[in-house]
């Protein structure tokens, strides 16, 4: 009888504890001080008194502790689900700004390039002159720079001496004759600027002189380490923006296309490596790819480095219909217009972009179906523009990466919205430039021969060689009949 007493006593107590009303008295006195209440509500009906009330004391407390967890729980999924719509909502509105800020560089570019070589060279200086201040400020402390002289102005000469040798090169250089036309017609010839382009070496030198001297005197007591420590910060920024951008204005002269195409192949590895990344990350490889990047990972790598060799290759056979990327630069004045059938002409200078059939090997016959492919010499260059794309260019990006971690900074500046400074988007691109330079001067550029280029070579030679080089090309063409 005690016990079935028993039994039916603490089926009542959990029918009440259900319905809220001890346990509303249990969470609000506590445990132990319910259990006697309650019992002595229910009349104390058994014998048994001590022992009884200690296990429905213990009964209580046990569901007054599961009840209390379970309000917590329940609080705490409640602000974590907060904080995941906050979160959410902050991705959202910053995709929503990254896309639009990408939507505006793009049209920005494409109205750059419509004007022509001279916009795009401008763009590059500007470039040039963000990264170089984005740089230089990851290392800038105003305590101790404010005691130091003239600081941040022998930084920017640094930089000045190193564009102004930069700019001279190319246009002393590659560019002569279209500088005299442009200086003749102005009856600027023997102007200050002429005279500036042609002896822009011997400035050069003397600017650098002059800098460096400055830079000497400038050293401080207590401030030898810290100024030595900023002045090779500056050399290695002043290579990172000019040194490696040395000769893109002549590649910008040579053609548009040789600015387009390397920048393309660096935007298509970035984007194609992420969505790889997102889709694929540690799926099939789970070994960590770079500690400087937690997040890149094999797949990206591997993925967006195959699309981009794709698009190395069909990339070229793409912007050679618009003849404009491929013109050479020819006049200050005029944005220079060529024709299709100008561009894929021999005479014109522009066999890269002529179709030419390649044999291939006899294992691809059965593969290909054809004993040969027709390509554009440009296109078989593609190829290793989009392996150097792939594999070496992103460690421009790994570099910036490491800089921004030794000086705790997410972002070198925040100059476009959602993206960050420009040498967050610049950082492969750098490097890619000096490949292409290097590239065009190997295995290019001795293609790349036009009556122009010709004609900028001829007009360095003095008038008695002139006059030699034409009597010898006259007798030589006598005497093969075409004259």
């Amino acid at each position: 009888w005690l016990d079935t007493a028993r039994v039916q006593l603490l089926s009542v107590v959990r029918s009440m504890d259900g319905g809220g009303e001890l346990r509303q008295r249990v969470a609000s006195k506590g445990a132990h001080a319910a259990a006697p209440k309650a019992n002595k509500e229910l009349g104390q009906s058994l014998p048994r008194k001590n022992s009884f009330e200690s296990e429905i004391g213990d009964t209580d407390a046990d569901d007054a502790d599961a009840s209390a967890d379970e309000g917590a729980s329940f609080r705490a999924d409640s602000v974590n689900g907060s904080v995941v719509r906050a979160e959410r909502e902050k991705k959202k509105r910053k995709m929503i700004v990254r896309a639009l800020s990408a939507i505006a560089m793009v049209v920005t570019a494409l109205g750059v390039l419509y004007i022509g070589h001279i916009a795009v060279c401008a763009l590059v200086f500007f470039i040039q002159v963000m990264i170089f201040k984005e740089v230089t400020m990851v290392r800038y402390r105003t305590e101790q720079s404010s005691e130091v002289p003239m600081f941040r102005t022998i930084q920017w000469l640094w930089f000045a001496v190193a564009i102004f040798f930069s700019y001279g090169d190319a246009l002393s250089n590659t560019m002569p004759t279209p500088l005299s036309k442009w200086l003749h017609r102005r009856k600027y010839r023997v102007a200050v600027f002429a005279f500036v382009i042609d002896n822009h070496e011997l400035i050069s030198l003397l600017c650098y002189s002059a800098v460096f001297i400055l830079t000497v005197l400038s050293f401080k007591k207590r401030y030898y380490r810290y100024q030595l420590g900023q002045l090779s910060w500056t050399m290695v920024t002043v290579w990172i923006c000019v040194g490696q951008l040395h000769a893109v204005i002549t590649n910008i002269f040579t053609g548009l296309f040789w600015f387009v195409y390397p920048v393309s192949l660096v935007i298509v590895n970035d984007c194609m490596a992420y969505f790889c990344g997102m889709a694929l990350g540690r799926k099939l490889i789970t070994r960590e790819f770079l500690r400087l990047s937690p997040n890149k990972t094999w797949e990206g790598f591997i993925g967006g480095g195959l699309v981009t060799v794709v698009w190395g290759v069909v990339a070229p056979k793409i912007m050679s219909s618009w003849p404009g990327l491929i013109c050479q630069f020819t006049d200050f004045d005029n944005i220079p217009r060529c024709h299709a059938e100008e561009v894929h002409d021999f005479s014109s200078g522009f066999p890269l972009f002529m179709p030419k059939d390649y044999h291939l090997p006899e294992v691809l016959h059965g593969l290909v179906g054809a004993s040969s492919i027709e390509l554009y010499p440009i296109q078989v260059h593609g190829i290793g523009f989009g392996v150097f794309a792939s594999l070496v260019a992103p460690f421009g990006g790994y570099l910036a990466s490491a800089i921004k971690r030794a000086y705790k900074v997410k972002d070198f500046e925040q100059t476009i919205p959602g993206h960050g400074g420009v040498m967050d988007r610049m950082d492969c691109q750098l490097l890619m430039a000096l490949f292409t330079t290097v590239y065009l001067n190997a295995f290019v550029r001795m293609d790349v021969f036009s009556v122009g280029s010709m004609m900028n070579t001829i007009s360095r030679l003095s008038r008695d060689d002139q006059i030699l080089l034409h009597r010898e090309l006259k007798s030589k063409l006598k005497s093969e009949g075409l004259l």
